[in-house]
C-alpha cells in the first residue's frame, strides 16, 4: 500500500527551523534600517542649512563705472537685472538726458541694454545703447562686465522718427562697464528648516528606543 506524504517533524524542526525569520530579529533589522534612515536625513538637512548662498534677492544691481563717450562725455548710474528682466534703471548723460525706461525699439537681453522713451512719438527722442561683452551673470564677489566699444558698438543718439527706424549720428561709447558686488554668506536656518530637523531627530529617537526594546 501506497503511503501519503508525511512531514518528519522532528526531522523538520532540527532541520528547518534555524532557516526560519527570527520576528525579533527581522524588528530589529527594520528599526536599524530606519534609525539609519533617520540619522541621515537630519545631517543632510543640517549640511543643506549649512551651505552658503548668495545673499542677493532675485535681481542684482549694476552700476555704470568709467562709461565714456568718443565726445569726452560720461554715462553714470545703476540698474538692477534678475537674469531675464530689468528693473529699477536710474542712468544720465552728461548731456542731461535720464533713462529710466526699456527702449520698445530694439531688444533687450542680458548682453544688451535699450533705453530711451517707452512708447509714442519717438521723433528726436534720446536713445541709449548698452552693449556688453558677455552676459550680466555674477555667482559671488565683484564682477565688472566691460562694454562692447567702438563705432559699432553701444553709444547715445536722437531718434530720427516717429518709430524710431534710425538714429542721428551720435556717439559712440569709448571705454567703461557696469559693475556688481554679490556677498557669500551662511543664511539664518528658517523655521521651516528647524521643524524638519528636530522631525528627524525625534524619529532617530524613536526607532532608537524601539530598536532597543526589540
Amino acid at each position: 500500500m501506497h503511503k501519503g506524504f508525511v512531514i518528519n517533524v522532528l526531522k523538520w524542526n532540527v532541520d528547518c527551523t534555524s532557516h526560519l525569520v527570527n520576528l525579533h530579529r527581522r524588528e530589529g533589522g527594520i528599526m536599524n534600517r530606519l534609525v539609519i534612515r533617520s540619522v541621515f536625513s537630519a545631517v543632510l538637512l543640517l549640511a543643506l542649512l549649512s551651505l552658503p548662498s548668495i545673499a542677493s534677492a532675485d535681481s542684482i544691481l549694476w552700476t555704470l563705472t568709467g562709461v565714456t563717450f568718443s565726445d569726452g562725455g560720461t554715462a553714470s548710474g545703476s540698474f538692477m537685472f534678475n537674469g531675464t528682466t530689468f528693473s529699477s534703471i536710474d542712468i544720465t548723460t552728461s548731456l542731461g538726458n535720464t533713462y529710466t525706461t526699456i527702449s520698445p525699439v530694439f531688444m533687450s537681453s542680458d548682453t544688451t541694454l535699450w533705453l530711451g522713451a517707452p512708447g509714442g512719438d519717438l521723433t528726436g527722442t534720446p536713445i541709449l545703447g548698452l552693449l556688453f561683452d558677455g552676459p550680466l551673470v555674477n555667482s559671488g564677489g565683484t564682477v565688472t562686465d566691460n562694454l562692447s566699444l567702438g563705432d559699432l558698438a553701444g553709444g547715445e543718439g536722437n531718434c530720427i522718427d516717429a518709430v524710431c527706424s534710425d538714429t542721428t549720428a551720435g556717439r559712440s561709447i569709448t571705454g567703461g562697464g557696469a559693475t556688481s558686488t554679490v556677498s557669500v554668506v551662511t543664511p539664518e536656518p528658517s523655521a521651516l528648516s528647524l521643524l524638519c530637523v528636530a522631525l528627524a531627530a525625534l524619529l532617530a529617537g524613536v526607532a532608537i528606543r524601539k530598536a532597543s526594546q526589540a
